[in-house]
């Protein structure tokens, strides 16, 4: 029997409730567990979005994240907003989860077609997971070149795991997501991470959020102008008062953050119960390797790589990739001439947030990406860290095996630089309305005279790109190397709890200005 718009409803009822339900909003269970949690305030990509969705403007704008980190909840807090507040037609918004199995027998261009020829009003269409459908692009591609995106009003959003499928959707659709994507950054193909440590602060800890808010320190210009001081070596009266009045709040709040990361399940369960669940930890875990599969890759080559890239002492190390091709029974040939998959594994991993490898720097605000160049190794959430670590050694109690790592204060030190690394891939379309992002420009390292320098971020603002050199240091009494200084003028240092500066001689005699800030008030600005 063909489908029409009646069975496609049927189909898709119980996901869209507020088609018969006006008070949906209070049984739905991703809205009331955002409402019991401790968290209780939205993402700033929801703000994003509700500033951007309404009005004359029709297209297609994709969302990548990770699993478990909030996706879900955000299209469900844009649909409950549309409704209650800007008084959208509850039957104009159509929520389809790609992953219900009710949908198999029917090609999705078949339903958005239907969807399309419902009415002459403006429609909303909310894809989720779409990572679970092929050819999802293929299908919006078609519909767009039907020319029923434009003629029927059509405002699409699409939710998926990894960017590698949502890459390869974006080279489908160029020239195809419609004017409704010219109005969000990155080209209407946005990025939803694990919350950052400033997003905690603001919901957590309302003493500081204030004190962000009547600061300016919420303000996306503000916070850049702020770190472009630091890079000229001045630190800004607004970080000052922070840290006078707030670091101790700050600094076991970051603590804890090493802990929980950004997933905000976890939060919840760690400051609800003071521990976190052990499900919680596998869940994360298992949901990465097993989502390899669809991407082409094998879930238990993948373990194995997962294994030596969480191993203690490669995290935020340099990877040898040659030891790595080895151990998984190739040629350190094959890597260089990338004709083995170990770059599809790795690419993988960086394309659902989960890691970041960050070459040298070759030339300035040019990374060094070549096969035969070590990267370094970022895991991109605390949390995952811990769930990836626990979940491929069979370890049981993975909370109180993190408590424990995290006493060590040198390994707290490396996971500390992975997480700074994570807030700092964030600085170019956090800082810029940007098309596309090169994230292996934005963030490197470099290497100068006989030291290393942990980060070099740069962000193009204007069309002017700002160069910053950053040192990780969290411990109580930073020390500086002298002779790894270089010929920057300025070098951020990031400790523990030091806030100051001093002017320290490179080993040609030539005077550099040492910034120290401490970690979490650094990660304010991001």
């Amino acid at each position: 029997m063909p489908e029409d718009l009646t069975s496609i409803k049927d189909k898709l009822r119980n996901y869209n409730p507020w088609w018969y339900d006006d008070k949906w909003y209070e049984k739905d269970q991703n809205l009331a567990d955002f409402r019991g949690s401790v968290l209780k305030v939205k993402p700033r990509l929801f703000y994003h979005i509700i500033r951007n969705i309404t009005g004359p403007r029709y297209g297609i704008v994709t969302i990548r994240g990770p699993r478990r980190a909030g996706k879900t909840t955000l299209l469900k807090l844009v649909i409950d907003h549309l409704i209650r507040e800007r008084k959208v037609d509850p039957s104009s918004i159509f929520y389809i989860s790609l992953d219900y199995q009710g949908l198999k027998e029917v090609e999705l261009v078949k339903i958005l077609e239907i969807i399309a020829n419902s009415s002459d009003s403006e429609k909303y269409i909310f894809l989720d997971e779409v990572s679970m459908y092929g050819d999802w692009a293929l299908a919006l591609k078609n519909v767009y070149d039907m020319g029923l995106v434009e003629r029927a009003k059509l405002k699409i959003i699409a939710t998926g795991s990894h960017s590698m499928d949502l890459a390869e959707a974006v080279s489908k659709l160029r020239n195809r997501q419609g004017s409704l994507a010219g109005g969000f950054n990155l080209g209407g193909n946005l990025i939803h991470r694990t919350l950052r440590f400033s997003e905690v602060i603001e919901a957590l800890k309302p003493e500081i959020d204030d004190e962000l808010r009547t600061s300016g320190l919420r303000k996306t210009k503000t916070r850049f102008q702020i770190l472009r001081s630091l890079s000229l070596g001045i630190i800004d009266k607004t970080l000052e008062n922070i840290h006078s009045s707030y670091h101790l709040l700050l600094a076991t709040a970051f603590e804890d953050y090493l802990v929980h990361g950004g997933y905000p399940k976890a939060v919840d369960m760690y400051y609800k119960d003071g521990a976190i669940d052990e499900g919680m930890y596998k869940d994360v875990a298992r949901l990465l390797i097993d989502d390899s599969e669809r991407a082409g890759l094998n879930p238990n080559v993948l373990s194995n790589v997962l294994l030596y890239l969480t191993d203690e002492s490669r995290l935020s190390g340099l990877l040898d990739l040659k030891d790595l091709a080895s151990r998984l029974g190739v040629s350190h040939k094959d890597v260089k001439a990338r004709d083995f998959s170990l770059s599809a594994y790795l690419d993988y991993l960086e394309s659902a947030s989960a890691f970041f490898f960050a070459y040298r720097e070759e030339n300035e605000c040019v990374g060094n990406v070549r096969p035969d160049v070590s990267p370094k190794n970022y895991v991109l959430d605390p949390f995952l860290y811990f769930s990836l670590y626990s979940y491929l050694r069979n370890l049981p109690n993975p909370f109180g095996r993190s408590v424990e790592m995290l006493s060590n204060e040198g390994f707290k030190g490396l996971l500390v630089e992975s997480t700074v690394a994570s807030h700092l891939l964030n600085a170019q379309f956090l800082f810029e309305h940007i098309s596309d992002v090169r994230f292996k420009n934005v963030l490197m390292y470099s290497k100068t005279g006989e030291g290393e320098t942990d980060f070099v971020l740069c962000v193009n603002k204007s069309n002017v790109n700002y160069r910053f050199l950053i040192e990780c240091k969290y411990r109580n009494r930073p020390e500086v190397n002298r002779r790894g200084l270089g010929d920057a003028p300025t070098l951020i240092v990031l400790t523990k709890d030091k806030l100051g500066r001093e002017d320290l001689r490179n080993d040609k005699g030539k005077t550099v200005n040492v910034v120290y800030v401490p970690v979490p008030e650094f990660l304010l600005l991001f």
